[in-house]
């Protein structure tokens, strides 16, 4: 009877810790979960409220009344759908020509054998220790004075005409440095291909070669299709690393309307034509229009996120980064 008892509460005692366990971690995730959608929820509510309900003390989350003309406004004023597409065709070009000379590079470092390898594949790492500000003038005069392997100059000294072009206010800006792997945040793209071809099994290559493939047939028909984990990983990477580059935008975008983040900086200085053409200086009229701009901005990325939160989990465990 004894022993029955003790079992019985060994097992009670076993159910019970194993309650508070669940009951703790459910605690703390649900804090870093408010944590996290804090800013989020913020916005949303600013958004939908009237002006005058912006700083009223008695509203918390919920609105009295609900509106969109936050939105409609800062729509007309942000140029939404021009930001739109400007920075889509920024960021999924960019990404995918990250995509493409990243891998190319990656599977040299990891699959050959050549002098001063490990010492070029640590130059590459150290490039993301390189703030962009440090080396913002002679990108910025590459890209105005742009002569592409003298080849510009070399045909305007025999044929005449200009000797460089400006890549200012194109997209080949930001197109040409990521088909070199050297856009933003390149050496990351590299060290997470790298990871992932050092990985793959070397059978697969010799299976390759015994049906007579070469190396770039190898890499364009075997290896690059499976490496689905790390192309996702870095093409998400670049698209959201691009869409939210403000300092580069502002520098190379020249006179293409900016993207969002640039957008949603003048929104201070543009409010003045937002209503009926009138004058607006109420702050919490702008508060409001800033706060539904914002949500606007980050509402795509939002999306993405849903979408390919599973491939993103998978590619991100696969591809082993920390």
């Amino acid at each position: 009877m004894n022993h029955l008892n003790a079992m019985i509460a060994n097992k009670w005692n076993k159910r019970t810790r194993k309650a508070a366990v669940s009951f703790i971690r459910a605690a703390v995730l649900a804090v870093l979960a408010y944590q996290l959608l804090y800013p989020l929820l913020y916005m949303l509510s600013m958004a939908l409220r009237r002006p005058e309900e912006a700083m009223d003390p008695s509203v918390i989350w919920i609105p009295k009344s609900f509106t969109l003309s936050n939105f409609t406004d800062t729509l007309r004023v942000m140029d939404f759908w021009d930001a739109f597409a400007n920075s889509m065709y920024i960021g999924i070009g960019s990404g995918l020509l990250d995509v493409f000379s990243s891998a190319f590079v990656a599977y040299g470092f990891a699959r050959f054998r050549f002098p001063f390898a490990k010492v070029l594949f640590s130059l590459v790492l150290l490039t993301l220790m390189v703030p962009v500000q440090t080396i913002i003038l002679p990108l910025y005069a590459d890209m105005k004075y742009f002569d592409a392997f003298g080849l510009i100059g070399m045909f305007s000294a025999i044929a005449g005409g200009p000797d460089s072009i400006s890549l200012v206010g194109n997209y080949a800006a930001f197109y040409l440095p990521s088909l070199f792997a050297m856009g933003l945040r390149s050496g990351l793209y590299i060290f997470i291909f790298r990871q992932f071809f050092a990985g793959m099994p070397k059978e697969l290559e010799d299976a390759a070669y015994v049906d007579g493939y070469g190396p770039f047939k190898t890499f364009f028909f075997i290896m690059l299709p499976n490496a689905k984990n790390a192309i996702i990983t870095v093409f998400l990477f670049s698209f959201v690393w691009h869409w939210n580059e403000y300092y580069l935008s502002n520098l190379l975008l020249g006179n293409l309307k900016k993207n969002f983040a640039i957008a949603l900086s003048s929104l201070r200085v543009d409010l003045e034509s937002v209503v009926n053409v009138q004058t607006i200086s109420d702050p919490l009229v702008v508060v409001t229009r800033i706060q539904a701009g914002a949500l606007l901005s980050i509402l795509p990325l939002v999306i993405l996120y849903l979408v390919t939160q599973r491939y993103f989990t998978d590619s991100v465990e696969n591809v082993g980064i920390k």
